[in-house]
């Protein structure tokens, strides 16, 4: 029997009380759901797929057709919202209310994964207990980090990564040591967190170009201009470069210091031609000047359209241009 207070990611729940329900009575099928649901056969499917989320009308109609009791349809709403939290505060009040459901089996792991990605440091705390022999100092510690943190944040972020068994104290040293223990991304809303976790990196990135010299650090971005086929092709290759970077790290045998390598790939621009947009249209500012011409309309323009295909992407050293 399904039990929904197991789960913390609502398409995993619905997808196995489907196939729960249609292996006892066969009448009750993907269709059967649209009827009720009043919505084509096909969306169930692309819901559990993750392509739809559920409108507050389709959560209570899933919540009827899936859900026993008050109870169930409570915790099945709340859910859901924390799985479609756009941000990480929205994400983090809907866990609140799952995890203080008294039939909420996930309490203790999904409070403490999602509190990892609170705070940037818990990762640091974990690489410097490696090689720093910490028996307890927490504001020793604490300083060592840069920008430095608090002994209280120290100790809190000791406990969470042992509670996580991300790192464990060898009794035979007294020090600490990683092991194998990681943080689920299985849940969706997980993104909401993961994000800010990435913000909280970018924020102290932007401040390491004043707080360290250049041969301590390495800077640079570069912008450049290609296509779709290119664009998924440089994605995988930073991919290939992280899994590079830690077979390297993996094979280190003294780590000293705790380094940051921050890789961003995103678009500094709309597509040319632009797609099109449900609900409105967007004019294109080559088109309209092509249309002047053939019209023998005259105007002036902004020198925005011209382009020398010879241009090289430029790539600008962080060590070779501060202010």
């Amino acid at each position: 029997m399904i039990n929904i207070f197991e789960y913390l990611n609502y398409r995993e729940f619905l997808k196995d009380a489907y196939e729960e329900r249609h292996a006892s009575d066969w009448r009750f099928s993907h269709r059967f759901i649209a009827e009720k649901a009043g919505f084509d056969s096909s969306m169930f499917n692309k819901i559990l797929q993750g392509k739809r989320n559920l409108t507050d009308r389709m959560v209570e109609v899933f919540a009827n057709i899936f859900c026993s009791d008050d109870r169930e349809k409570s915790y099945f709403a709340n859910m859901v919202s924390f799985n479609q939290a756009k941000t990480h505060t929205e994400s983090r009040q809907f866990l609140e209310k799952l995890v203080a459901s008294k039939e909420c089996k996930v309490e203790n792991l999904a409070k403490d994964q999602f509190e990892y990605f609170d705070h940037w440091y818990h990762a640091v705390v974990r690489e410097l207990v490696t090689f720093y022999p910490y028996v307890g100092d927490d504001a020793a510690l604490g300083l060592m980090v840069r920008p430095p943190i608090s002994a209280s944040q120290v100790k809190s972020s000791i406990a969470l990564l042992e509670r996580l068994s991300m790192i464990k104290k060898n009794e035979q040293t007294g020090f600490y040591e990683q092991t194998q223990g990681l943080v689920s991304s299985g849940f969706e809303s997980y993104n909401t967190a993961v994000n800010a976790y990435i913000q909280q990196n970018l924020d102290v990135a932007q401040t390491a170009m004043d707080r360290f010299e250049r041969d301590e650090r390495n800077l640079s971005t570069l912008a450049f201009g290609c296509d779709e086929a290119t664009y998924k092709e440089l994605v995988e290759m930073v991919r290939r470069f992280r899994r590079e970077v830690l077979a390297k790290v993996e094979s280190c045998q003294k780590p000293n210091r705790v380094f940051q390598l921050g890789m961003q790939l995103f678009p500094l621009s709309d597509p040319y031609p632009p797609p099109q947009r449900r609900g409105r249209k967007r004019r294109i500012r080559g088109a309209e000047m092509q249309n002047a011409s053939r019209e023998g309309a005259s105007c002036e323009i902004a020198d925005e359209s011209r382009a020398d295909k010879s241009f090289e992407p430029a790539e600008v050293q962080g060590g070779d241009h501060e202010n």
